[in-house]
């Protein structure tokens, strides 16, 4: 299970890290609140309430304020909404007053930078003298919103060392391109029991509230908040029976793919990780799925899971859908003995996918965000695996439109790598004609052809791209990757990093897609791209022919005009002397008996 993961993880040669997430900048603000609906669970309480604050006695708690004053800088604790962005505040059910976050006023850009705001309950919870033990849970409501905010929850046994023991990082980003605020109010479980000790000493509780890119920290951007409000602070006994999934997996050799070609069908696997947060063991624990009512079921052995231990459920028959085009519906639960006193956290979602002639896509089909580069050139798309030998002819991406969208007249191409299996560098295969976007390629599903197709064969991975030279290229988005699944190739350091977004990115397998033109010029392409001294130019020719090439700065300024009488048919190679040039993006235009082909190249 999951090869594909561990595979990719050992990647020798290419340089690659985790790419952040996009540092949200003011033009990428809401500036009007997207209120969530009030939302508070029905379900069955955790338990005995042992200790709650609703702060209507605000010295109960201790505010620290990075050295900041006045109500817009840090936490308060009052009945009125002081921040920019929401005026009315969270709905608690308690409601009066409520402690709110706050760091200055974004549209006036009077944010505070370099702080980190703390509100603190001024003395310890005693648990045990209250009746409990390690078997409890934080409770609280909050609402707002996550921008590039890193908001945690700690506790101590000391009051001077903390440790985290929850975030809303889980949370996604508001911002002009997608996301949403948190429900208001949302209501969020923190288990308690493994941080703590069978007789815990008292402890005390925090919120804490600083960026979440500090390696940015001279950024404003990264110090804008929308605000964090927080209300109805409770300590409750643990439930009876509490199984919770804290993570799940499906897929094929580590991906899962939201359409699958027919003709790359293969078996899926299905695992969960469940968690007994409750007091009692729980028996006979088993992951369930069940594809298009009932046309496919399995299960997982039983399991017996202690208190406070994790079980990884996994199938031990594997799913393999239908070769015939069509939608599969999944639905997945976790069955136990008991009934589960909060049956919501135990709850997986349903996976839908389809069956297509030719379309093979990681992504879930519904923009959500977009991955951008500032100002740099960079590359996009995700990885796949082929399970039987198959033509490769285009690759499909959607890029969005409207004013946090593409630039109409940005040039992009997409691009096809292999892995080299012992070196685990990311291998050129083939690439497209570069394009010029107009207003009508935004928006919509944009197939790219790659100049040539080629044949992709089974047991072998490869990387899709879109990507551009130049600014403008804006990729939507549609889901969450594994970590090392999608990459993302940063022109302006050449460094591959791996993302966490799925970007539309797609490989189109479609046999109508005409075969493309033949030209006296075939297989051109310039390595390595990006250089820092000499590129190739290597070339195919039909005939035997005369050739020039030409070589541009984005200017027009020559910088290379080369011709050879009567090259040979067959492959060719020419040396770009661009170890002298000045860093830039450089156009290669092939010209043969009237016919041209145009590559480009960035010069580091």
């Amino acid at each position: 299970m999951k090869k594909l993961l561990l595979f990719v993880s050992a990647l020798a040669t290419v340089a690659y890290a985790q790419k952040a997430p996009r540092i949200q900048s003011f033009q990428d603000l809401v500036k009007a609140p997207k209120e969530g609906v009030q939302g508070i669970s029905n379900e069955k309480i955790l338990g005995i309430t042992l200790w709650s604050d609703d702060f209507s006695t605000p010295a109960n708690w201790t505010i620290d304020n990075s050295g900041q004053s006045g109500v817009e800088f840090g936490w308060n604790i009052n009945n009125t909404s002081e921040g920019w962005w929401s005026a009315n505040g969270i709905n608690s059910t308690s409601g009066g007053n409520s402690a709110e976050l706050v760091n200055g006023d974004a549209q006036a850009g009077t944010q505070a930078l370099g702080v980190t705001y703390t509100l603190t309950t001024a003395q310890p919870i005693d648990i045990a003298a209250l009746g409990g033990n390690n078997q409890v849970s934080l409770q609280f409501e909050q609402y707002g919103a996550r921008f590039n905010d890193l908001q945690e929850i700690q506790i101590s046994t000391d009051g001077v060392t903390f440790t985290t023991v929850g975030n809303n990082l889980d949370k996604p980003v508001l911002s002009a391109a997608g996301g949403s605020a948190y429900t208001n109010p949302d209501l969020k479980i923190i288990n308690l029991a493994t941080f703590l000790s069978a007789n815990p000493s008292p402890i005390w509780v925090r919120f804490s509230w600083t960026t979440n890119f500090p390696g940015s920290a001279t950024s404003p951007n990264v110090w804008i908040t929308y605000g964090w409000y927080i209300d109805d602070v409770k300590i409750v006994t643990n439930p009876t029976n509490d199984l919770s999934v804290t993570g799940s997996y499906w897929g094929s050799l580590g991906l899962p793919y939201y359409q699958i070609p027919d003709e790359q069908v293969t078996e899926i696997e299905f695992s969960a990780d469940v968690f007994n947060g409750g007091i009692n063991t729980q028996n006979n624990v088993t992951l369930n799925i069940n594809a298009n009512n009932g046309a496919w079921t399995g299960s997982s052995a039983p399991e017996s899971i202690v208190s406070l231990d994790t079980a990884v459920l996994e199938l031990a028959t594997f799913y393999t859908p239908p070769a015939t085009p069509g939608a599969i519906s999944i639905t997945r639960t976790i069955t136990a003995d008991s009934t589960d006193d909060i049956p919501a956290n135990n709850a997986i979602a349903n996976i839908d996918f389809t069956v297509t002639d030719f379309i093979y896509a990681r992504d879930k089909g519904t923009p959500s965000g977009s991955t951008s580069n500032g100002t740099d050139g960079f590359e996009v798309g995700n990885l796949f695996d082929i399970f039987q030998d198959q033509t490769l002819k285009a690759i499909n991406v959607r890029l969005p439109g409207g004013a946090s969208g593409a630039t109409v007249g940005t040039e992009i191409f997409v691009k096809v790598y292999s892995i080299d299996a012992t070196t685990g560098d990311f291998l050129f295969e083939s690439e497209s004609a570069p394009l010029t976007l107009a207003a009508n390629n935004l928006g919509t599903n944009l197939v790219m052809e790659l100049e040539p197709f080629i044949d992709v064969f089974a047991g072998t991975t490869y990387l899709a791209v879109v990507g551009a030279y130049s600014a403008g290229l804006r990729v939507s988005n549609a889901g969450q990757s594994e970590p090392q699944t999608s990459f993302f190739l940063d022109l302006a350091d050449n460094t591959w990093y791996y993302t966490t977004s799925t970007p539309m990115v797609r490989m189109n397998f479609d046999p109508i897609l005409s075969v493309a033109e033949q030209t006296e010029i075939t297989q051109a392409v310039v390595l390595p791209n990006p250089t820092t001294a000499n590129a190739t130019l290597r070339f195919d020719l039909q005939n035997t022919t005369d050739v020039t090439v030409l070589v541009t700065d984005v200017s027009g300024k020559i910088m290379q005009n080369s011709s050879f009488n009567q090259l040979a048919a067959g492959a060719q190679e020419i040396t770009l002397a661009a170890e002298q040039w000045a860093a830039g993006i450089y156009t290669v235009r092939i010209t043969s008996n009237g016919q041209a082909l145009t590559k480009k190249f960035v010069k580091r």
